[in-house]
């Protein structure tokens, strides 16, 4: 009879990094023991900005962290065995995720990727308060990501903040543009799989253009672009909205977003 002691060691292993995992796996209640002091301050302020930001768009329902359930992984292996495990569509360079069901938010708070915590935690909060403000009405896949971007690259000084422009993407949209390989009408049209595939095989492609779609609306004019953003959220495509709300429509808003970025 055949030893079975390789498979007996690897189960025995999971289980070892399972019981590590149950230890660490904590929710931020008492979140200096994952941020410095600096990276705490950076993300109040960004918690209250985003929050603001949405009960903006959303002015008939008011929302607050207090209704987000954040929690921190300090390990990235156990970032992936816990997303692993709750399911979904999951690709492994991610390192944050919100679960509109539980509200949750996870994020992983490896040392390896302490550089990007902070964005992380930022563009993962974007997708939690705009899911709660929504309540389940349809949310278009660039306008759920653009945002999250856009709220990602905020820079938060004592008493201003500011857009710190994503340069890769503002070039990964150029190139498109002048390679004449963006079809801004399909675009807004891609649900959630294919948003994903496109991104993560064409070096972040529905990341760029739906950041810089975000970035045009908001410098062009921040009121319209509210009424934009809230009208987007519901049953209406995104076609329909801009026909609607866009100063000339969508054959408009291409032209004007072309220029823009050529």
């Amino acid at each position: 009879m055949k030893s079975n002691r390789p498979a007996l060691a690897i189960l025995l292993l999971l289980f070892a990094t399972s019981s590590i995992f149950a230890q660490e796996n904590v929710k931020v209640q008492d979140p200096e023991k994952y941020f410095s002091r600096k990276e705490k301050q950076t993300f109040e302020r960004a918690i209250g900005y985003e929050a603001a930001f949405y009960n903006r768009i959303f002015p008939d329902k008011k929302i607050s962290f207090s209704d987000v359930n954040f929690t921190v992984i300090p390990n990235h292996m156990q970032y992936i065995i816990y997303r692993q495990n709750l399911g979904g569509a999951f690709h492994r360079n991610s390192l944050g995720v919100y679960f509109p069901a539980t509200h949750e938010l996870v994020v992983c708070s490896d040392k390896k990727y302490k550089k990007i915590f902070i964005e992380v935690s930022s563009h993962e909060l974007s997708h939690a308060f705009l899911h709660l403000h929504s309540s389940g009405k349809n949310i278009p896949a660039w306008l759920n990501e653009g945002l999250a971007v856009y709220l990602q690259q905020m820079t938060f000084g004592k008493k201003t903040v500011k857009q710190r422009i994503n340069q890769h993407y503002l070039a990964r949209v150029k190139t498109l543009i002048e390679l004449k390989d963006l079809n801004l009408a399909e675009f807004v049209a891609w649900d959630y799989q294919k948003f994903s595939s496109e991104s993560f095989s064409q070096e972040g492609y529905g990341y760029a253009v739906g950041y810089c779609l975000t970035l045009f609306l908001m410098q062009r004019d921040e009121d319209n672009a509210i009424a934009i953003f809230r009208n987007l959220v519901g049953e209406q495509t995104s076609m329909e909205v801009f026909d609607a709300h866009y100063p000339g429509g969508f054959a408009q808003l291409e032209k004007d977003f072309t220029e823009r970025f050529k």
